[in-house]
């Protein structure tokens, strides 16, 4: 028993410097504080996509000295969960202290919500076509004809049912505003389901071509000839309703317009289409009808044309 004389001097020291310790821990106030933790989801599976509301984050109540509570830095508290061998369907997550991380000297009081529900849904990819937007209005007398896409398509990613949903992915708005002239530009591409994700670049060129608003311009009494064979007809003229812009409808006169008739097979009166070129000249005027449609030809009368 000698050795519990030895060095008493020392003991006893160690001894009171051990209960004044636990007697300052012992008689140390506590504080609690709340945070709002980020959630982190480890090893998440690869071919699995996370449906549902998001939860970015749950709240804590954590007890610890109020020098420990007045020193805890951004990042050093987190909430963990681990989907080792998660499947598709829904999973219940239960919450507990030990799902928190938290620095030495820190209990964790309360985990709210305590319990999670996370739906899990197998990825799917697809390719969409891309609509171009514009925005505003182009100048006096010109009209958007045409918006167009360069790729026309996009692939996107995301949950099977929501990207089974999708139809189209659409453009940032090309302005218009005033235009007299085509516009090329850059926009990002976005979709709507906040869910689903682009695969491969998020930009494409729009074009909104431009062009004069189109007019209808009717031209009467218009001789018919006929090609192919001697015939009558009746009536001898038509009226021709044309289509394009203003400025190019004012330039067309009646002589730029040649109706006429096939009479190559005809054997017996009947009716034939009338038929009608446009002169050289004329870019972007087209023939929109022709008053009357076909006419009455009888064979053998004096050929004209």
């Amino acid at each position: 028993m000698r050795f519990l004389t030895e060095n008493l001097a020392l003991k006893g020291v160690s001894l009171a410097l051990a209960a004044g310790l636990w007697f300052v821990i012992a008689g140390e106030t506590t504080s609690e504080i709340g945070l709002a933790v980020p959630l982190e989801l480890r090893n998440f599976p690869a071919a699995l996509e996370l449906t549902g509301e998001p939860v970015d984050s749950v709240e804590v109540r954590l007890r610890a000295s109020p020098g420990i509570i007045h020193a805890l830095g951004p990042g050093e508290v987190s909430a963990q969960i681990d989907l080792t061998g998660t499947k598709e369907g829904e999973r219940i997550i239960h919450m507990t202290p030990g799902s928190i991380r938290v620095p030495f000297g820190v209990k964790v009081v309360k985990i709210s919500p305590s319990i999670l529900t996370l739906n899990f849904e197998g990825t799917m990819q697809k390719t969409v076509p891309i609509r171009p937007r514009v925005a505003g209005r182009p100048g006096s007398g010109y009209e958007v004809g045409e918006v167009v896409s360069q790729p026309t398509e996009v692939r996107i990613a995301g949950p099977r049912s929501r990207v089974q949903e999708v139809e189209s992915a659409f453009t940032e708005p090309v302005s218009v505003e005033g235009a007299r002239a085509s516009i090329v530009d850059d926009r990002n591409i976005g979709l709507q389901d906040p869910l689903l994700r682009l695969l491969g670049s998020p930009r494409v060129q729009v074009t909104a071509r431009i062009r004069e608003v189109e007019e209808k311009r009717t031209i009467e009494g218009v001789e018919i000839t006929v090609r192919g064979g001697a015939a009558g007809v009746r009536p001898e003229t038509v009226r021709i309703v044309l289509e394009g812009p203003a400025s190019a409808l004012r330039r067309v006169s009646a002589t730029d317009l040649k109706p006429y008739v096939d009479a190559t097979h005809l054997e017996a009166p009947g009716s034939l289409p009338v038929a009608v070129e446009i002169l050289p000249g004329h870019a972007g005027v087209k023939i929109k009808a022709t008053e009357p449609a076909a006419v009455q030809a009888r064979p053998g009368a004096r050929k004209k044309g």
